[in-house]
């Protein structure tokens, strides 16, 4: 028999009857109140769970739960009645990425923003605030977190005293405004969660009854002091390390490893101070995860299973808590509260913290659920809707009683801390072996809610060897329809190969480079499936044309400078892929047609598909174009200044850019990669592959002759666009080395 447990239960009586002699003020009862005091740490908050384990398998009540950060989250969850294994298995499948860091599925965004990222893949947006520049309050607006939080605690009431839960329990915060420690002891218990964790630089700050909070590591990481505060008689800490060893500190090699390095040295002084004030009756858990990072939360099983084996060492002392308790009848826990068991129906929307956005809009989004039973997994649904939206970072409602089975749902929203000016940026360039070097660089910004009724306007400009200014109206109409109107001049520095004018000869013999201008004014009627295509019918009026820089005798090619048109267009798209330019899965069918009906003669047809499938690492991507674009003109010989090319990659990699032309084009293109990494946090995936293609581009009067090329390549889906290296070789010993960083060129 161990008499270890017998000597610390004996040495917490004694101590109980010590205070018991200091008199009545200071009595406590004959078991003490022991409060769990859980350290904020990320992903390695898992390890609590298996202290909250042991005291419920030894039957120890909890008299509070005190939560910083990653600890209020796991004490938030289970104070309100959640089990750990239900918190080890929703929190810990999450996807960091796309719930810790808000990354969206491009399946997830309206048919317009999708339109918008292929345009400018460089996904940084900043606006002009106030006279100066304004970004994100953080990488993460932690929008997915505080639904997966409201999500989870959808059973306590709005506003909720946290003692009537069941189990009473604190959130740790920190005031923005001055630094002061702020303990959430009531209110929404998920907006009190998400304040507690709102890490600086990494997730924006929380605002609560007007006040704004920060994480609340930085004033009390572990915070003891507040436990002492709400009379703790025995504290159970559970300690997540002190991170970094001094000797492993990284170097100050530039500002953000300095900035993040103080942020470490101010959490672990407030850890050392509250370390300091634990007593020799309180229990200190502290499981080794010096190596598991802040969003490694794949590794749940693992982290918990750490947690486990730092009990061993304080086994002795929860024995005595054991033992002090087992003579007690059981405690009689407050009942889970069953504020999801009443029935709630929605008879009234309303929105609040909205100021540029109408009301109008959020009112109408959420529609559907008016008149409806209230349901939690609904209401996410458009609450994210609401936040893919792109005007709001932060997204969240409550339930207001009117009388009986009646409610308000109120949306809080906050905009964007940049808004209503929204700016993007995107680069570009591209070099391939005795081709063409293309550069480009602009800016694109968005201007909407002009209106109440939502008017947008937007202006591109881009400079280069693709040059662009371009400006559109938009005005949402009702049911899915809306109104787009705009005026564009485009610029493209291209090539003019032997080629693709003598076609018996095949070489990368360049005759000229030529600029071709497009002018055009367009007005088009636009209908959006719900996110899953578009479809758009409208009229445009053109002018192209095209100058050379050589004097080279190209007369057939040179003597049509300028042609106008007015004609009809149509659209139909449909984008269900979930990566622009590296797809895993799902399919994309573009289809389009353009017919002049005044000025010349002209029709354009494009038809394009795409098709992604994979298996674990393994992808395949299938790909068809088909195309038209001609001008009929007077002269028999002249050819069309508008033109279809190929050459580059996935686009016959073994031919330069340009180097087919025509005013006909088919190609068809099969892509197997390879996919060697996740690209970590922030999802940047690096891949290596091989294409197989076959196509052509030809003019009217001349046959396809089909040609054939073969690429190897390795690429990354980066957030600033395409980055890739290939190698491609062809019919007629054709071949090509091209490298594309930024934005990827496309004519």
């Amino acid at each position: 028999m161990s008499w270890i447990p017998v000597i610390w239960a004996l040495a917490l009586s004694l101590w109980v009857s010590g205070v018991r002699a200091q008199g009545p003020v200071n009595a406590v009862p004959a078991t003490p109140s022991v409060v769990v005091v859980l350290a904020g740490g990320g992903a390695k908050g898992f390890a609590h769970l298996a202290v909250l384990r042991q005291l419920e398998q030894d039957r120890i009540p909890i008299a509070r739960i005190v939560g910083t950060s990653m600890g209020a989250v796991i004490g938030g969850l289970y104070a309100s009645g959640m089990s750990t294994d239900d918190i080890e298995r929703m929190v810990g499948g999450l996807d960091p990425s796309k719930v810790a860091l808000d990354q969206l599925n491009r399946l997830e965004l309206p048919s317009r923003t999708r339109a918008y990222q292929q345009k400018y893949p460089v996904e940084l947006e900043f606006g002009i605030k106030n006279g100066g520049v304004s970004f994100a309050r953080g990488v993460s607006d932690g929008q997915r977190f505080l639904a997966l939080l409201q999500a989870l605690t959808v059973h306590v009431p709005p506003n909720v005293d946290f003692d009537d839960l069941k189990i009473p329990f604190r959130a740790v915060a920190t005031r923005y405004r001055d630094g002061e420690i702020k303990v959430f002891d009531q209110g929404a218990l998920h907006l009190a969660i998400r304040a507690s964790m709102a890490a600086p630089a990494v997730f924006a700050p929380v605002e609560v009854d007007g006040e704004t909070y920060v994480d609340g590591g930085l004033v009390a990481n572990l915070p003891v002091e507040v436990a002492l505060r709400e009379g703790a008689d025995v504290i159970v800490a559970s300690f997540l390390g002190g991170g970094v060893e001094e000797a492993q500190t990284e170097q100050a090699s530039h500002a953000l490893v300095v900035a993040n390095r103080m942020l470490d040295i101010l959490i672990r002084q407030n850890e050392k101070r509250n370390l300091a004030l634990l007593r020799p009756q309180d229990v200190l858990v502290q499981p080794a995860l010096q190596d598991i990072g802040f969003a490694d939360f794949s590794r749940a099983p693992e982290i918990v299973a750490r947690g486990e084996q730092a009990l061993i060492p304080v086994q002795a002392q929860l024995s005595a808590l054991r033992t002090a308790f087992a003579a007690q009848p059981p405690v009689q826990t407050a009942t889970r509260l069953a504020f999801d068991q009443r029935e709630k129906r929605i008879v009234a929307i309303e929105a609040q913290g909205h100021k540029d956005v109408s009301e109008r809009y959020i009112q109408t989004m959420l529609s559907p659920m008016l008149g409806q039973e209230f349901s939690p997994v609904q209401a996410e649904r458009y609450m994210d809707e609401l936040y893919t939206s792109g005007y709001f970072d932060l997204v969240s409602y409550t339930l207001e009683q009117q009388r009986g089975d009646r409610y308000t749902l109120i949306v809080k929203v906050r905009e964007k801390p940049y808004s209503p000016h929204f700016f993007k940026t995107t680069l570009g360039f591209s070099a391939e072996v005795d081709g063409v070097t293309q550069f480009t660089a602009g800016v694109g910004y968005r201007r909407p809610w002009l209106t109440p009724s939502g008017l947008e306007f937007s202006l591109d400009a881009r400079m280069g060897t693709q040059s662009e200014l371009a400006a559109r109206l938009y005005q949402p109409l009702t049911g899915g329809w809306s109104l787009e109107a705009g005026a564009s001049w485009d610029r493209n520095y291209l090539p003019l190969y032997r080629t693709a004018i003598f076609r018996d000869e095949v070489g990368n013999e360049k005759l000229a480079y030529f600029n071709q201008t497009v002018q055009s004014v367009d007005a088009q009627l636009v209908y959006d499936f719900e996110r899953k295509a578009n479809i758009k019918m409208g009229v445009t009026s053109s002018a192209i044309r095209r100058t050379f820089d050589t004097t080279a005798d190209l007369t057939e090619v040179t003597n049509t400078d300028l042609v106008k048109y007015k004609g009809l267009k149509a659209q139909l798209q449909i984008d269900q892929l979930d990566s622009l330019s590296f797809p895993t899965r799902g399919y994309f069918l573009g289809a389009s047609l353009e017919r002049g009906v005044s000025g010349a003669i002209y029709s354009g047809g494009r038809l394009t598909a795409k098709w992604a499938h994979s298996q674990g690492p393994h992808i395949v991507n299938l790909g068809l174009n088909l195309a038209q674009d001609r001008v009929t003109l007077d002269c028999a010989n002249c050819r069309s200044p508008s033109q279809l090319i190929l050459g580059g990659f996935q686009n016959m990699g073994a031919y330069r850019m340009g180097q087919l032309a025509g005013d006909q084009l088919a190609h068809l293109q099969s892509t197997y990669m390879y996919r060697l990494t996740r690209g970590g946090l922030f999802n940047q995936k690096t891949y290596v592959g091989a294409v197989l293609e076959a196509g052509d581009a030809w003019y009217k009067g001349e046959g396809i002759r089909w040609r054939y090329s073969g690429t190897l390549f390795v690429a990354v889906d980066s957030k600033i666009g395409d980055i890739y290296l290939g190698a491609a070789r062809g019919t007629g010993d054709s071949y090509n080395l091209f490298l594309q960083l930024g934005r990827r060129f496309s004519f």
